[in-house]
């Protein structure tokens, strides 16, 4: 799942629903963190963000890659960028670039929950269960309603079989999305991996409504 974001939240849902709530999460900055960029180039950046959002969302990573890469290199305090860098090369399965893009933007913004968010997001994919909950505790804490990283906060503890844990991040995360397809599907896993059919009958049919929905 691939989520493009201005600095309000759009969702899209897309085939590999959980693929994850990594998504793509792309930042586009209305003042960036320094003062020494001109109303001019905020706007260019902006719509080069854009446009290079729209790439990556057909499938044209390499052409979107070298529009971050290149605004990076012009604006290198930009951790919206590097964020979105990273989102880039998570989805070309480059994990270790990835990182080091995180890990930019980290470095520049250390309390910015979207890098916080993915960073732990990857972590999880990774096989890196304790550093994926360090980051995502972090990111859910500085911003209470970020549903994606509660979602996945769920997720990292449905694969623990922490299943208590896993009820309450993804009750939490309902309670600010409702309609987020995600936390349902992995409700209805929870509910399975409980015994408890009824419920994860009824969960399925949320997740199929609210992803028919979404596309």
């Amino acid at each position: 799942m691939k989520t493009f974001r201005t600095f309000e939240n759009q969702i899209a849902t897309q085939s590999n629903i959980l693929k994850n709530t990594i998504a793509f999460i792309l930042t586009l900055a209305v003042l960036f963190s320094t003062a020494s960029f001109s109303l001019a180039n905020q706007v260019e950046t902006s719509q080069l963000m854009r446009y290079a959002a729209g790439l990556s969302q057909s499938g044209k990573n390499k052409e979107a890659l070298k529009i971050f890469l290149e605004i990076t290199r012009k604006e290198p305090n930009n951790f919206y960028a590097y964020n979105n860098l990273g989102m880039v090369h998570s989805e070309m399965q480059e994990n270790d670039k990835a990182l080091k893009a995180y890990e930019k933007s980290l470095s520049i913004n250390p309390a910015f929950p979207m890098t916080l968010n993915n960073i732990g997001y990857l972590h999880m994919t990774m096989g890196h269960y304790d550093k994926a909950e360090i980051f995502l505790k972090k990111a859910s804490s500085l911003f209470g309603s970020f549903h994606l990283a509660l979602t996945n906060l769920g997720e990292l503890y449905l694969k623990q079989k922490r299943y208590s844990e896993a009820m309450t991040y993804l009750k939490k995360s309902l309670k600010d999305m409702p309609t987020f397809a995600p936390t349902h599907k992995l409700l209805r896993e929870l509910h399975q991996a409980e015994g408890q059919k009824d419920e994860a009958k009824k969960e399925f049919k949320l997740f199929r409504k609210l992803n028919q929905k979404a596309k």
